[in-house]
């Protein structure tokens, strides 16, 4: 790479450290504490994941730097941690839909109570049918005429 390349780089570098301060100046002015306690539980959770996410990204990156093998370094297990918490936020916000499925056992069961009625009734009628007793439901006012029918009919 020619040297006009790289100071050409250097200068965007600058240039977003720049930026980069102006938009983390109203994070820095306060303590974290207080600037989390103004928020709602959610986002709480989110700047205390992304703040820890930062500075556990800044260290892998100077471990990765120094030469030394990240991957197997205690910050690699910490970066992995932070994100399984973004995982669980994430799982949080957007849970997933479960799709239903019927049990049918519990189902069964179910009808089976519902439409069993009363166990006292359900016995009596079993025993009138053993007997040769058993009550034929008749309705015997439908089968005469009324009596105001026949007071019209006189």
């Amino acid at each position: 790479m020619d040297s006009a390349g790289l100071v050409a780089l250097i200068e965007k570098l600058g240039d977003d450290l720049d930026d980069l301060e102006d938009v983390l100046l109203p994070l820095m002015r306060d303590p974290l504490v207080e600037t989390a306690g103004k928020l709602p539980l959610l986002d709480r959770a989110k700047l205390y994941v992304l703040t820890t996410y930062a500075v556990e990204s800044i260290l892998f990156s100077f471990v990765r730097l120094n030469g030394v093998n990240a991957k197997e370094h205690p910050v690699y297990r910490e970066l992995t941690r932070v994100k399984q918490y973004f995982d669980k936020i994430k799982d949080h916000e957007f849970p997933a839909q479960k799709t239903l499925e019927l049990d049918k056992p519990a189902a069964a069961r179910i009808v089976n109570h519902a439409l069993s009625g009363n166990a006292y009734t359900q016995l009596e009628r079993v025993r009138s049918q053993q007997q040769g007793t058993a009550k034929t439901g008749t309705h015997t006012r439908f089968d005469e005429p009324s009596k105001k029918r026949k007071a019209e009919d006189t």
